[in-house]
C-alpha cells in the first residue's frame, strides 16, 4: 500500500505548508452539509477530525491507526470496495480520487452509500490550475504523486453524472504554481488549484 511507507512524510507535509492546510479546511467548510459523514480516504485524519466527521474508510493500516488514535472509526476498505446503503447525509473525498484505481466505481459507491438528498463532496487538485500542471509535469520526483492520475473540474462533474449526481456547486482556493508563493481566496471556480465540487443525489 502506498502511502503505509510514507505516513511520517504526509504528516511532515501539513506541519511544514500550516497555511496551505488551514486555507484547504476553509474552502471544505464553505460546501460542507450538517449530518453524518463518512470520508472516504480518510488518512491519519487530518481533515475528518476539524471537519467533525467520525467515520472513515482507509486501506492504509499504518494511517487509519493514527486517526482511530484521534477518535475516528476506520474501517479498512478502499473506495472501490464499499458497500454501505443509503446511510450518509454526505461523503467527502480530499485528493483521494487522484489515487483510486476506478474513479466511476468509487463514486457509483458513494451514491449507493448516500441517502436520498444526501451529497458527494470531492477535492482535488484541478489539472489545469497552475498548480496542476506543475505537479502534472514533476510528478515522477514526488513519492506522493507519482502514481495520482489528475483531473480537471469537467472531468469530476462528468464522473458524478454518470453516478447520478445532480445540482452540482463549486468553490476554490489556492492561486499560483508554487506552494511557497500561493495566494488564497475562497471564490466560486475558476483558476485556483485545490477545487470542493458538490454534487447531490
Amino acid at each position: 500500500m502506498l502511502f503505509d511507507n510514507l505516513v511520517s512524510e504526509y504528516e511532515e507535509w501539513f506541519e511544514k505548508y500550516p497555511k496551505i492546510y488551514e486555507e484547504e479546511i476553509k474552502t471544505l467548510k464553505k460546501l460542507l452539509p450538517q449530518g453524518k459523514g463518512l470520508e472516504i480516504g480518510v488518512g491519519t485524519g487530518r481533515f475528518a477530525a476539524p471537519l467533525g466527521i467520525k467515520k472513515g474508510i482507509e486501506p492504509s493500516e499504518a494511517m487509519g491507526e493514527i486517526a482511530r488514535k484521534i477518535g475516528i472509526e476506520v474501517i479498512k476498505l478502499k473506495a472501490e470496495e464499499m458497500d454501505f446503503n443509503e446511510e450518509f447525509d454526505f461523503i467527502l473525498m480530499v485528493t483521494t480520487i487522484c489515487f483510486v484505481d476506478d474513479p466511476l466505481t468509487a463514486i457509483k459507491n458513494s451514491y449507493k452509500a448516500l441517502k436520498k438528498g444526501g451529497y458527494l463532496l470531492i477535492a482535488f487538485v484541478d489539472l489545469n490550475s497552475p498548480l496542476g500542471k506543475f505537479y502534472e509535469k514533476n510528478k515522477e520526483k514526488s513519492k506522493f504523486y507519482k502514481f495520482a492520475k489528475f483531473f480537471t473540474k469537467d472531468d469530476i462533474i462528468n464522473l458524478m453524472k454518470e453516478a447520478g449526481f445532480k445540482d452540482f456547486k463549486c468553490v476554490e482556493n489556492l492561486y499560483g504554481e508554487s506552494l511557497e508563493n500561493l495566494q488564497f481566496e475562497i471564490k466560486k471556480c475558476n483558476g485556483g488549484a485545490f477545487k470542493v465540487i458538490r454534487g447531490r443525489k
